[in-house]
């Protein structure tokens, strides 16, 4: 089939590698063979995984949007791993179901029991975040799962490809008395290069789409999680609760002082070193506060 597909004049080159002996000629001739009906399962199986994906996320979304509450869909145990979106939802469920009530499973009376259970505090709430980070990186590796396996195939189809090439022509090279008898051997020796060729293309092909299409999903993923974990937050988080170094700090303000109030009427207090040397000896007597003798004279001077 794949023969057919070749122009009339390359078939002699392709016909003439597979009369070559049987190592190397029928050996990697086989092994391309091989390589390319695991290369199409491959590209087949990930195409129609991918399309599963992307039909049962809309199927996923469409319930989650119809659901009463956060977590209706986490308690009635909808289980599908195909979808992408379940998966960073159900991290974050499970934790924080976990958080609330002890458990990563559904319960009976879950929602009766979440309410009496209260909200979750800050350090709960960064780890329902830890949560959905994981759950978006195992949907992640879900999602390119596969791809790596074509870089590989199309890898050693060149490799054989090569090898086949180099074998071929190093043999001929070897045997042959006139530049003539060369000739025959560089079409078979090219021959293994155009079949992994056609080995390798149709792998490169799909890898490269494949990552296209994950890239496109994985922007949706990453603004799925962004608003579940927005939701989840808005659900479950508690009232943010009043700094107490704040509060404390507060207090001790509030016991300050008014610049034109004296709380101690004992006490007398100055806004400024100014007003110090302004005042008369005796008030500096009965504060046992000692003034420069020189420094007050000279505020005393710039006064006049």
């Amino acid at each position: 089939m794949i023969l057919s597909l070749l122009p009339l004049h390359c078939l002699g080159s392709i016909r003439a590698t597979l009369d070559q002996p049987v190592f190397p000629g029928k050996v990697l001739v086989w092994l391309l063979f091989m390589l390319s009906i695991i290369g199409w399962i491959m590209i087949l199986s990930k195409a129609l995984q991918l399309a599963k994906m992307k039909r049962v996320d809309r199927l996923f979304t469409e319930r989650l949007r119809q659901s009463k509450t956060t977590l209706e869909v986490f308690e009635e145990g909808w289980d599908d791993d195909v979808s992408l979106k379940h998966v960073v939802y159900l991290a974050g469920a499970r934790e924080t179901a976990f958080q609330l009530l002890g458990s990563r499973e559904p319960q009976e009376l879950m929602q009766r029991r979440i309410k009496q259970a209260g909200k979750l505090t800050g350090r709960q709430l960064d780890f329902l975040r830890m949560a959905f980070q994981s759950g978006f990186r195992t949907a992640t590796g879900r999602l390119q799962a596969g791809t790596e396996l074509l870089r590989l195939i199309a890898a050693a189809a060149f490799l054989i490809g090569v090898f086949g090439l180099a074998w071929t022509l190093m043999a001929e090279f070897d045997q042959a008395k006139e530049f003539a008898e060369i000739a025959p051997a560089v079409g078979s020796a090219l021959g293994y290069f155009s079949l992994a060729l056609l080995v390798a293309s149709p792998a490169v092909l799909a890898r490269i789409a494949f990552e296209a299409t994950a890239r496109r999903r994985l922007q949706e993923l990453e603004r799925f999680r962004d608003d579940i974990n927005r939701l989840f937050e808005r659900s479950f988080a508690g009232a943010e609760t009043p700094n107490p170094s704040a509060e404390r700090r507060s207090d001790r303000a509030s016991d300050l002082p008014d610049d034109d109030a004296e709380s101690d009427p004992g006490k007398k207090r100055y806004h400024s070193i100014r007003d110090r040397l302004l005042r008369p000896k005796s008030e500096d007597e009965e504060d046992h506060f000692d003034v420069n003798p020189i420094a007050r004279q000279t505020t005393s001077i710039k006064d006049a």
